[in-house]
């Protein structure tokens, strides 16, 4: 059983940790993209990343100066809600090691990583136009479906933005929240706290059996067997 989870656009060097770090199965593709867009104008990049303001001075920046940055593994470096649920400074070693054999987080300019990849600082998402007459789907469908070819289980709590990367039959976890009597709604918030709170009971329990995955009952989520059917399991509050 497989777990794929999206990056998130907030990330932190600060904390750098690269004791057992490995270098990203797709850092030469990765290269060529950082390449292609080093030859970008401000305004180019303004345009093809719809980028502006602060953001935009940032990211060219650290394009700008990608040789120099320094790298920190995937899973301290993203930041975003789904890895603040992650209690990452108290797993234990088998935990360490579930996750590094099970987890894997999808990205735009990294192809996929495994959470103890050595990253840089960066900013792109797979829906911007970074190449020509080809978008990023196309520039990784092969690499990503061929990570994933044999796998016969893959619990998707990525984002739909990155799950469409992979061209394969998944489990897509969804979470909802009650509106109102009968009627439910995805939250992002939520759905991405949630999304964390479920990776992180997964790695402590070790789990690798799909049907367990509807015991999670964090945050009063529960299994709603109504809303659910073979490829979505539907957790509610």
């Amino acid at each position: 059983m497989k777990i794929i989870i999206s990056p998130s656009k907030t990330q932190d060097f600060t904390n750098k940790n690269n004791e057992n770090s490995y270098i990203p199965t797709f850092q030469e593709k990765a290269d060529e993209l950082v390449r292609k867009i080093k030859t970008f104008t401000k305004d180019e990049m303004a345009k093809k990343l719809k980028l502006k303001g602060k953001i935009l001075e940032e990211t060219y920046e650290k394009y700008e100066n990608h040789e120099k940055l320094e790298t920190n593994k995937a899973i301290l470096a993203y930041t975003g809600q789904v890895f603040k649920q992650l209690d990452m400074y108290n797993y234990s070693k088998d935990e360490y090691e579930f996750l590094q054999k099970h987890v894997y987080i999808l990205s735009a300019l990294y192809g996929v990583l495994s959470p103890f990849d050595e990253i840089k600082p960066y900013r792109l998402d797979m829906k911007m136009n970074v190449c020509p007459n080809k978008t990023l789907y196309s520039y990784w469908q092969k690499e990503i479906n061929n990570i994933f070819k044999d796998e016969k289980c893959i619990i998707n709590l990525a984002s739909n933005e990155f799950s469409k990367m992979i061209k394969k039959d998944m489990i897509t976890i969804e979470f909802k929240e009650e509106i109102s009597h009968g009627k439910y709604k995805t939250i992002g918030t939520y759905s991405k706290k949630a999304r964390g709170s479920m990776l992180d009971y997964i790695i402590k329990n070790k789990i690798e059996n799909m049907e367990l995955l509807k015991e999670f009952k964090e945050d009063n989520y529960s299994f709603n067997e109504s809303m659910s059917d073979n490829n979505t399991y539907v957790f509610t509050r």
